[in-house]
């Protein structure tokens, strides 16, 4: 408290200068601490306390200026402390400065002149005169005379706060004290290298260290040298005598004091400790921030002090041993002690530099730096602990100034007593640098200044050890390590270079809807871009417009309705007016049968948007994926297929490539803990064209620690030393733990700022001594507990949501919880930094304050808080989607252990079933299945009895979800119940259809599959004989071909009515199914389908399957009854009426030009049309038609000689993109086989060498096992066909005999695609093997052959002819008819070029040759080979022709 006298004085000098509060506040703390020193002040000696600007006697008056009695100011002043005494001090020197002369000298002395202070007014009279010096300074220059112009230019401040030194003049100052202790210091460490290296140097000893040797040689730069006055006759030991480093620093210090006094020397017993090296000095307690003695302080500990060890080799080699170091160290403390209670003796060091306006900082710095002892008695002991020992040190501090004065030099007033950590990143410079060169890469544009992205790519086009592939960088580490600084860091870095960004972030708690965290970053990008449009006008932003064009051009009308679903400020971008249009209000319909289709298709959304918004900013995106060990299963699906689909697209077209690097972070910790995280890491690697590259984040060192420490709070490396490595060691380095260290030391008042001294103060041992068992969560727990009850039921109450929640749904839940009013409470807490709020949510600073927020009240309570937000937002429920899934996660979490009431029970499981049913029809499958689940928990024991329809779909709902996670075993459970427990055939309908589904896809055996379907059909009443006949199936044909192409034309059948009845509905589904069963086994049972699906549509009604049924009626025509013209006819129609529906659209393509149309139009026209149809059903998520209408593709390229070099890539893609698609063993198995064939007429090393090690008869028996003709033939016609172009014949032939047999037998009467080359390479292998042998039976399976390709080449010439010529050409030569052999050796060859079958004109060529050279026709040989090489080389087939002289 203070006296009523002194309170009075004060306030008669506040309110004559008008003193602010604040500089009020600083006064009374200098008050107290005048009281703790008056004792000592009245005991003082008449000769002391003549430092510098309190020189005069005792008897002397105390000389105010201006008028008034001076006793009464006398008598005033003295009740004032000191601090404010000197205050007065300059305020009369100021005011005397008119007076001139010895007037004013005497003034600033505080009196008479005295012997001691005779260098202090020479000191004064060069500051006076310096006002009249030139009015510019040339360089280099001395120093006093730099300092005689600087003081002129920018003199000291003068007010009632005190004295105060220009800033300006302060930072120059710094600038040559920085430079001249970098010189210094490199000399001294010159010094140490030539007594190493015995080289002749010159030094620099002690008594050359003064300022009149000081040159500053760039005044403008602030750089400075010594010009040493010693003798340079050869380099001298440093440390010899008094000449060690601590005693150049100690007269460093004393130029420094001159330096930023301008011109002022220090006292003189401090000039005189110098020359003595055993002198006690006073001046060792200066940087006490109170004066208190330490016995005064009782137990007080030291505070910041870095107790470091002498660095002098001579001085530690004194040392002795540890006892005596320890006795010698409490005999120091004494000498402080004494040393302290005599301190008001003479002024210390900071307090004759505070007074003379120097910042508080260059008061620290130089008071160490005189501070230093060289005692050579007690081995440098009389150490002060801050005592600044080396030139590095001075030189660190310096530095901190110099690059950042407004904190570290001037002495900017301070608003809290708090550290403030900086938002920046601390020894992760390595790290952004590697992200930014990935980054680089990735963009490609961006790899070089100045190098175009399509300069890039062809650099590494041209440069084989370079590649363009889609980069992505997984960030790892503990929490808090600094993960998503890092990329908000580079996301700054890299927009300062063009790009764009987007965020995910996922959270732990909170399920939200599903694809919510992805679509939700998009939709903010389209929100951001409206408000900035809205913000600039109509045609400010041309970057809408273009989003709008490109999105338009991406996307159909069926595509945007499942966008707008998942990111709602989509509609209001692609709308080019105030009015919605039609697309705009169409409503997504989601097919649940077609999961697996709908899923590939809402990835291939996304990743067209992806594309579309990247070619909109024409620039690079940075796709963060923050928090990725808490992404749903759903999310990382999309994550693998856009990854995938981005490196598969790259390495297609690397300039059209999409333009995203992705960047994902994933806490160390958490990654064990999620399988579902390990397999999308693991297959994110194995994914083709993708570099993934980890970081992980270590702890920061504890010079990083430091750094952060220093800049928190805006003091000294130097200083802060200590306690950085005490804050390391309890934090262990992570940056978010040490600063809720450095808050919660704060707290607890172990790291106190002194406002009136400007310095921190903290006790290291009670710092050491805390102990925290659970880290930095037991931190944020005690910071949550000391908020007030409604606060922290606030914080609480928002952890329930995750960790983020939207404004809107807040506004609902305003006053629950306990809260009047949950925004106020909320904002206070964004204000202390435990959360943030934007335009439009709440969200957390970081995780582990949600994490801290959860734990800091009990589960009892934390639930009933759950219960009440529930019971706020159960009524929104229903009509918004966001909000149910609020609701439904908060049921989840809340449990049906704690819900007893019955009808509470089964509107939670309601809300579940629904909230199920819209995950499945967004793809997240998973999510779908938590919600199932949960829903069947709610169930009561006698449910199928007490809500028998809220079962039936519950159960039913969990088999078609569990069948598209692939989870066999619980989908059959829940086929079980529902098979069970369900009280009509109807009821089952559903179920049924998932099981055949599965049996279908994902069986071991169609056969299974086929029984079951015909089950189902006959109770459906649609029964089908169990061993069709030839004649039952002629007929079905007949009757139904006249059904609809004699009384049923087009017209007709496209006027149709839609089909009503529900059970033929459900049964053309069964059909539909069954029909894809029966073509993959090429039963016998697939015309009689197709009839049966036609004949229903023209009875009851068309559906979109009824065109499927009639495009398969027209391939049952061709196939059957070889009726090539009323199939193509028939064929085309049902294109024609098949409508806008994709899905129906892709199927009759794929039938039309993948089976239809080969026998009409040429087929090389036919490949693009499939590779379209390809696309589109991979567009729009259509597995099986993309798989079919694929491998179509694939086949008929591969056999009618597509160049082997491209065509090699896009099987590689096809069966990287469909691998994982189907679960079919045999259908990928004779992909492959394709595969290897192309290797192996490439000739790449790396496949195989021989058609034998890639088709083996195992693999053909398993298919015929499986009933997989189909997949059988396919494999069979590339074995014969590798085997015959590489002239091994007799490696095929023990199996040869066998199947051409048996697929004659089975399939005599059908006209597919695979037939024509089963007949085509079997003829030739046939005719081969009976010029051998002449076996009858080769003759005749060649004779069949020849048969079919007389009849398919009179429906189309270019596709058949030329193989006829050959197989033709072949029999001749069997037969010995060796002129009618040349004359079709030669049509074929002329055959094959006119139609384009490249590989068919080398084949011709080289069977041509070999007949030649059995006749002896020697010229026609050389020639025909030539040509040979020259087509196959064309075709890409090196193999075969490294193979061709070896033959010769």
């Amino acid at each position: 408290m203070f006296s009523t006298k002194r309170r009075q004085s004060f306030e008669s000098i506040s309110e004559s200068k008008n003193v602010s509060a604040w500089e009020s506040l600083i006064s009374d703390l200098s008050e107290t601490r005048r009281e703790d020193d008056e004792m000592a002040s009245d005991n003082d000696d008449s000769d002391g306390g003549k430092g510098f600007l309190n020189g005069a006697d005792d008897d002397t008056s105390l000389s105010l200026s201006g008028s008034g009695n001076d006793e009464e100011k006398m008598e005033q002043t003295s009740d004032l402390p000191e601090f404010l005494k000197n205050i007065h001090q300059d305020n009369d020197a100021a005011a005397a400065s008119s007076n001139g002369g010895e007037e004013q000298k005497r003034t600033l002395l505080g009196g008479q002149d005295c012997p001691d202070n005779k260098s202090t007014l020479s000191s004064i009279d060069a500051l006076s005169s310096s006002q009249t010096t030139s009015t510019t300074l040339e360089s280099p220059s001395q120093l006093k005379d730099w300092m005689a112009y600087r003081s002129a230019q920018h003199p000291p401040h003068v007010n009632y706060m005190g004295r105060k030194m220009d800033e300006t003049y302060t930072l120059k100052a710094a600038q040559i004290a920085l430079s001249l202790s970098k010189y210094l210091g490199r000399q001294f460490e010159q010094e140490k290298y030539a007594k190493s290296s015995h080289e002749d140097l010159p030094s620099i000893r002690c008594e050359d260290i003064v300022v009149d040797n000081v040159i500053v040689t760039n005044v403008d730069s602030g750089e400075a040298v010594l010009e040493s006055t010693s003798s340079l006759g050869g380099a001298t030991n440093h440390r010899s005598g008094g000449n060690t480093e601590r005693r150049q620093v100690l007269a460093l210090g004393m130029i420094l004091y001159e330096l930023f006094t301008q011109g002022t020397p220090p006292p003189r017993q401090i000039q005189e400790s110098l020359k003595s090296s055993g002198s006690v000095l006073s001046f060792v307690t200066s940087l006490r921030i109170s004066e208190k003695s330490e016995e005064e302080d009782g137990d007080r500990k030291a505070s910041g002090g870095d107790r470091r060890k002498n660095k002098d080799d001579d001085d530690d080699n004194d040392m002795k041993g540890e006892a005596d170091h320890s006795a010698q160290e409490s005999f120091v403390r004494k000498q402080r002690r004494r040393r302290c209670d005599e301190k008001g003796k003479e002024e210390s060091v900071p307090t004759l530099l505070k007074l003379a306006g120097v910042p508080s900082s260059i008061c620290r710095l130089i008071s160490d730096m005189l501070s230093n002892r060289d005692d050579a008695d007690f081995g440098g002991l009389f150490q002060y602990d801050k005592a600044v020992s080396c030139f590095a040190e001075a030189i660190m501090d310096l530095e901190q100034m110099v690059d950042e004065p407004k904190g570290y030099l001037h002495d900017t007033i301070r608003l809290s007593a708090k550290p403030t950590v900086l938002n920046k990143l601390y020894s992760r410079q390595k790290e952004l640098e590697q992200g930014i060169e990935l980054a680089r890469r990735s963009a490609g544009g961006y790899h070089k200044e100045g190098e175009s992205r399509v300069e890039y790519v062809e650099a590494c086009a041209m440069d084989t050890s370079s590649s363009v592939e889609q980069e992505v960088l997984v960030i790892s580490g503990l929490p808090g390590s600094g993960k998503s600084s890092l990329v908000n860091e580079l996301i700054v870095q890299l927009k300062s270079n063009g790009w764009e960004s987007l965020h995910c972030k996922f959270d732990q708690i909170g399920r939200r809807q599903p694809l919510s965290t992805i679509a939700s970053a998009f939709d903010s990008l389209f929100s951001s871009l409206l408000s900035t449009e809205n913000t600039l006008g109509s045609g400010g932003s041309g970057t809408l417009g273009d989003m709008r064009t490109n999105l338009l051009k991406s996307f159909d009308e069926e595509s945007f309705p499942i966008l707008f679903h998942l990111m709602p400020n989509l509609r209001r971008v692609v709308s080019t007016d105030g009015n919605s249009t039609d697309m705009q209000q169409t409503e997504y319909v989601f097919d649940e049968f077609a999961l697996i289709s709908s899923k590939i298709r809402v990835h291939n959304l996304f990743y067209e948007l992806l594309k579309a918004i990247s070619s909109s900013w024409n620039a690079p995106i940075l796709l963060f994926l923050d928090d990725l060990h808490w992404a749903d299963s759903a999310s990382l699906e999309l994550i693998s297929f856009l990854i995938e689909e981005m490196g598969a697209s790259i390495a297609d077209d690397p300039i059209r490539g999409a333009n995203v690097f992705i960047v994902g972070t994933v806490r160390t910790n958490e990654v064990d803990n999620s399988s579902d995280l390990a397999d999308f890491l693991q297959q994110m690697r194995s994914c083709y064209n993708v570099t993934v590259t980890d970081m992980a984040l270590q702890d920061l060192s504890t010079d990083d620690v430091n750094v952060m420490i220093s800049e928190a709070l805006f003091y000294s490396q130097r200083l802060t030393r200590s306690l950085a490595g005490t804050v390391h060691q309890k934090t262990e380095g992570n940056p978010f733990y040490i600063k809720e260290f450095l808050n919660d030391l704060t707290v607890e008042n172990l790291l106190v700022y002194s406002f009136s001294e400007k310095t921190w103060e903290w006790d290291e041992e009670l710092i050491e001594s805390r102990t925290i068992s659970d880290g930095v969560a037991e931190l944020l727990t005690r910071k949550l507990l000391r908020l007030s009850k409604d606060q922290l039921s606030g914080i609480v109450m928002l952890s329930c949501f995750g960790s983020e929640v939207s404004l809107e749904v807040l506004a609902l839940v305003r006053s629950s919880g306990g809260n009047s009013d949950i925004m106020n409470t909320l904002d206070y807490l964004a204000k202390v930094r435990l959360v943030e709020r934007s335009d439009e949510k709440y969200c957390f600073v970081h995780d582990m304050i949600l994490h801290a927020a959860q734990g800091a009240v009990d589960e009892n309570e934390r639930m009933i808080i759950m219960k009440e937000l529930l019971q706020a937002l159960l009524p929104h429920g229903y009509s918004d989607d966001t909000i149910l899934f609020i609701v439904v996660d908060l049921i989840s979490r809340v449990g049906a252990d704690r819900v007893h009431d019955s009808e509470t029970r089964l509107l939670f499981a309601q809300l579940l079933l629904t909230a199920a049913k819209k995950a499945t029809n967004t793809t997240d499958f998973a999510s779908a299945s938590t919600c199932v689940k949960c829903g069947v928990s709610f169930l009561s024991v006698g449910h199928w009895e007490d809500s028998y329809r809220l079962s039936l779909e519950l159960f039913s709902q969990s088999a078609l979800v569990e069948w598209a996670l692939g989870n066999t075993e619980q989908m059959m459970r829940s086929l079980d119940e529902v098979f069970n427990n369900a009280n009509r055939f109807e009821d089952t309908l559903r179920a049924a259809r998932v099981k055949l589904a599965y049996l279908r896809m994902t069986g071991n055996c169609l056969a299974e599959a086929f029984d079951y379907g015909f089950q189902v059909l006959e109770q459906l009443g649609e029964s089908f004989p169990a061993t069709p006949k030839n004649g039952i199936i002629v007929q079905e044909m007949l009757g139904t071909k006249q059904l609809v192409t004699g009384s049923m034309n087009e017209s007709k059948l496209k006027s149709l009515p839609e089909m009503t009845d529900s059970t033929k509905k459900e049964a053309m589904a069964f059909l539909e199914q069954m029909l894809i069963c029966s073509y993959q086994s090429q039963s016998i049972y697939f015309p009689l389908i197709a009839c049966r699906m036609v004949r229903i549509s023209v009875q009851f009604g068309w559906t979109k399957t009824s065109c499927v049924g009639l495009a398969s009626l027209a391939l049952s025509l061709v196939t059957v009854f070889s009726d090539f013209s009323e199939g193509y006819s028939l064929a085309k129609t049902s294109i024609s009426i098949a409508g806008s529906d994709k899905r129906v659209l892709c199927s009759i393509m794929t039938i039309t030009y993948g089976m239809i149309n080969i026998w009409k139009e040429p087929i090389q026209a036919i490949l693009p049309q499939l590779k379209d149809v390809y696309n589109m059903s991979l567009k729009y998520g259509l597995i099986d038609t993309a798989l079919s209408s694929g491998m179509f593709h694939a086949y008929r390229a591969f056999f009618t000689g597509s160049l082997l070099q491209p065509f090699s890539k896009e099987v590689a893609l096809f069966m990287r993109n469909n691998s994982e698609r189907h679960k079919r063993r045999l259908m990928h198995l004779s992909v492959l086989s394709l595969s290897n064939g192309i290797s192996c007429l490439r000739g790449n090393s790396s496949g195989p060498q021989y058609v034998e090690e890639f088709i083996t008869e195992e693999h053909l028996a398993e298919a015929l096992r499986n009933k997989e003709f189909a997949a059988c033939e396919v494999m069979f016609a590339i074995k014969m066909m590798c085997s015959f172009i590489f002239r091994r014949p007799d490696g095929i032939k023990p199996i040869a005999r066998q199947y051409l047999e048996l697929f004659e037998r089975h399939g005599s009467a059908s006209a597919q695609f695979v037939n024509i080359y089963r007949l085509f390479y079997g003829g030739l292998l046939s005719l081969h093997y009976y010029r051998e042998s002449r076996d009858q039976f080769w003759l005749d399976r060649a004779a069949h052959a020849i048969q079919k390709m007389e009849v398919w080449t009179a429906e189309s010439v270019w596709n058949f002819e030329n193989k006829l010529l050959l197989l033709q050409a072949e029999r001749h030569y069997a037969f010995g008819e060796m002129d009618l052999a040349a004359e079709k050796y030669m049509l074929a060859q002329e055959s094959s070029k006119k139609h384009r079958f490249i590989h068919e004109e080398a084949l011709a060529c080289e069977l041509a040759a070999a007949f030649h050279e059995k006749t002896g026709n020697v010229l026609f040989v050389v020639e025909l080979i030539d040509r040979a090489v020259n087509c196959y080389q064309t075709w890409g087939a090196e193999g075969k022709v490294e193979s061709l002289p070896l033959e010769r």
